[in-house]
């Protein structure tokens, strides 16, 4: 069988690892080793001169030299000069203009979205998950290249991991943004927690928490960085019964998956793509967030006031659903094999994710 060589350019956060170290049978991969953390203050500051350009009214775009490839699969935005067959995938409609839906919304943009999505060297535009198609049709006039979108969950590669034997039941969180991913409510809820369960429960915290935020309690413990990647499994998910992240804000929920992976039951809110995630009863719950990151898309100043504020009815729902699996250790240990199912064999799988993509290069070279 010939082999497709095909370029990807893809970005600092880990998730790209996950197509580049395990490409589709037959498909070899070029690409150019991402520099850098995706959190890093040099990326961010690079984010901020993009988001200029985007206020001009120009999409996320790239130009990619041509070597000789069958196709380019573009994680970086549309390709505006390249002359062979290019796919790209998106984790939302608003990340044509790096998330910010307002200069989306820009009649210049559009009608250059318009224009390159619409080329016949463009073969396929595929959202990360549903609700990240949604998104692109609600902010996108796609009428004309409707047919060529479709939904490529992200994969992750299955760990099976021996926990850690512990006499408490213990909680695990990841997250930069203390309000935006939810640790202000997880906080809250653990307090909550505590009392109604002495001495039972750990929590595990993983993000950027000033240490006035920090809550003063003996069995809550906050994570530097970790650099090896199997001390980081084996610390927030290994010595760990459930994870729980009640975030606003995410477009897809990467450390959600990465969770799922190695085994573990799921609280979280019902936040864009997570009720694609989690499916609430079978792999976890899902608790009805007060704040949507989506419905302020236009508004992001309103985003930061409203999420900064307390949410008693997420913080009543985070207390009744993370009890009940301190109560039900079987429903615990249930729940985590079919997270493990769905991201070893199931739709998160990279056997399934890598037969869909062999199928739409296949179809774009046609």
């Amino acid at each position: 069988m010939t082999e497709l060589n095909i370029f990807m350019n893809p970005g600092v956060h880990p998730q790209f690892k996950e197509i580049t170290d395990f490409p589709p049978e037959g498909v070899k991969y070029h690409f150019d080793e991402p520099k850098g953390d995706h959190n890093s203050s040099f990326v961010r500051k690079k984010r901020d001169i993009i988001g200029k350009i985007h206020s001009l009214g120009f999409p996320r775009m790239a130009k990619i030299k041509d070597e000789g490839y069958d196709l380019i699969h573009s994680t970086r935005g549309i390709l505006i000069r390249n002359k062979i067959p290019w796919i790209v995938d998106i984790e939302s409609g608003g990340a044509f203009a790096g998330l910010a839906f307002f200069y989306l919304r820009k009649p210049s943009m559009q009608r250059r979205i318009i224009k390159f999505l619409s080329s016949p060297y463009c073969k396929k535009i595929i959202p990360q998950s549903e609700a990240a198609k949604r998104s692109l049709l609600e902010n996108v006039d796609c009428s004309s290249f409707e047919d060529k979108i479709e939904t490529v969950y992200l994969a992750y590669r299955s760990t099976k991991l021996e926990r850690k034997e512990s006499d408490k039941v213990r909680i695990s969180f990841i997250g930069r943004g203390f309000y935006e991913k939810g640790c202000s409510d997880l906080q809250e809820a653990f307090k909550i927690l505590d009392k109604k369960y002495p001495n039972k429960l750990s929590l595990k915290i993983k993000g950027n928490i000033s240490e006035d935020q920090k809550l003063n309690l003996p069995n809550v413990n906050y994570l530097g960085r970790i650099e090896d990647p199997k001390e980081f499994y084996d610390e927030i998910f290994g010595d760990c019964d459930i994870y729980v992240q009640p975030t606003t804000i995410d477009s897809y929920g990467v450390s959600i998956q990465e969770a799922m992976s190695t085994g573990l039951p799921i609280v979280c809110t019902d936040d864009f793509t997570l009720p694609e995630l989690v499916e609430d009863g079978y792999n976890g719950f899902l608790v009805k967030s007060e704040i949507h990151w989506y419905d302020y898309r236009l508004d992001l100043k309103k985003y930061v006031e409203d999420v900064k504020k307390p949410h008693p009815q997420t913080v009543k729902e985070l207390v009744e659903k993370i009890s009940y699996l301190i109560e039900n250790p079987e429903l615990r240990k249930k729940m985590g094999e079919n997270s493990f199912n769905l991201v070893d064999s199931g739709k998160f799988s990279i056997k399934e994710r890598n037969k869909q993509l062999n199928r739409i290069y296949k179809e774009a070279l046609e």
